[in-house]
């Protein structure tokens, strides 16, 4: 029974005007692989790598505040890494939107 229904819908599928089904051909296609689509990706990674690394170090310096143990030092050490990852997640965020918008802007 089960073998019968894939046969169908396999059937169904090749058919031209499936009407509805979805079938490989009627799903989203990829764009094609230009200059702004690799651009974009480029982008996109470096990006990714950029906020993954402050994110990194924001939980280091929040690791680094709970174990200072009252120690002055330690503990402004540790607001300061905080504060800097939390600023370097942001201009990585505000830079990867203003990337992103002047790319669409230029397609």
């Amino acid at each position: 029974m089960m073998n019968l229904l894939a046969i169908k819908f396999l059937a169904a599928c090749s058919a031209a005007g499936t009407g509805g089904l979805i079938c490989g051909d009627s799903l989203p296609q990829p764009a094609t692989a230009g200059k702004d689509n690799i651009l974009n990706t480029a982008f996109l990674i470096g990006f990714s790598v950029i906020g993954a690394l402050a994110f990194l170090y924001l939980v280091i310096g929040g690791l680094r505040y709970i174990t200072s143990g009252g120690n002055p030092e330690g503990t402004q050490k540790a607001k300061n890494q905080i504060q800097y990852s939390l600023i370097g997640l942001i201009i990585t965020a505000v830079a990867a939107t203003v990337v992103n918008f002047v790319i669409d802007k230029l397609k």
